[in-house]
């Protein structure tokens, strides 16, 4: 059920015009600001719910308010609205879709262009990494496909479960892998190691983690540990396994972006990629600057055609460690 009727004014500023989508954390409304510019206004689901998810809610409105960058959706306004006593943020209507759309649409994508929107996600991601904000929840759907003057501009999205630095209001207390009342920290198919066992002491390492394992899904069409079907099952195999080669999944990636990913999914944080810039650096070089920084056309967010499916590239032997995949 939605939260707030069409036609209700949120802020005393916000006229709400039609519902774009709902979830667990709320609804997301098409609306207007008082200029006539349109924008998107997500509202929280039962304003008067636990503690804990409205503190995830108002960390987003925080954290996303003072990260501007092209390559994250930003929030411009936030609040309570006084009438209904609902919390909502306020971002711009973006023309696009989220890349878990994408890839339930498309499947693999090619791997040029994979790597092309995954260089722009790092950017993002480097950006919240120096201010000191760890995201703890990035995956496909929370990285936006926006379309803007016919190419594609990465943006990522929701920081409600964000580790914020000393000095940033974070109000959700967690213990271990769990939030405060017991539920899983982040999203299993694509956690780190380290944030399955301890959210609470994650680096930006994780992030790198889980932006590998968001591209691995993206080359393969599925993230590595799909197969497992259990929570536990999935948890285990995260924490004791390093994730399958992905050209057993995808036999037509190139070698070079298949030991980049690996050396970013390693699950010691010790020996992986330290940072986003420089799986950004290494994506670089794996396809070259021209096509990991090129502009990425709608059109080519598309299905595999199965001439290119059909290739079998040379296997890619996997390193041990993120110097490794550097020496070679």
């Amino acid at each position: 059920m939605d939260i707030l009727p069409p036609g209700a004014r949120v802020g005393g500023r916000y006229v709400l015009e039609r519902v774009l989508g709902s979830g667990s954390m709320g609804t997301v409304y098409a609306a207007s600001d008082p200029s006539g510019a349109r924008v998107a206004l997500k509202a929280l689901a039962e304003p008067d719910s636990a503690q804990e998810r409205r503190a995830r809610f108002l960390r987003e409105a925080e954290v996303c308010a003072a990260l501007r960058h092209p390559h994250i959706v930003p929030v411009i306004d936030h609040g309570v609205d006084a009438e209904s006593g609902v919390p909502y943020l306020v971002m711009p209507l973006l023309a696009g879709e989220d890349l878990a759309t994408a890839l339930d649409r498309a499947g693999a994508l090619e791997p040029n262009v994979a790597v092309a929107l995954f260089v722009q996600a790092c950017e993002g991601l480097a950006a919240a990494h120096d201010r000191g904000v760890v995201h703890r929840d990035v995956k496909p759907s929370n990285l936006f496909l926006d379309i803007s003057a016919g190419t594609i501009v990465v943006k990522v999205s929701d920081f409600g479960l964000a580790k914020t630095p000393t000095g940033v209001p974070a109000r959700s207390p967690s213990t271990g892998g769990l939030t405060a009342t017991g539920r899983f920290m982040g999203t299993p198919q694509y956690v780190s190691p380290e944030q399955a066992v301890s959210a609470k002491h994650v680096d930006a390492r994780s992030d790198v983690f889980s932006l590998a394992m968001s591209l691995y899904h993206a080359l393969t069409g599925a993230p590595a540990f799909a197969y497992v079907k259990s929570f536990m099952g999935l948890v285990l195999e995260i924490t004791a396994r390093e994730a399958p080669h992905l050209q057993d999944a995808a036999p037509w990636v190139p070698p070079a972006i298949a030991r980049v990913v690996h050396g970013a999914l390693l699950r010691d944080p010790a020996q992986r990629c330290p940072d986003v810039r420089e799986l950004a650096l290494a994506l670089d070089g794996a396809v070259g600057i021209d096509a990991s920084r090129r502009r990425v056309d709608p059109r080519a967010v598309r299905t595999l055609p199965e001439a290119e499916r059909r290739v079998r590239a040379p296997r890619a032997e996997l390193a041990g460690s993120w110097d490794g995949v550097l020496r070679r």
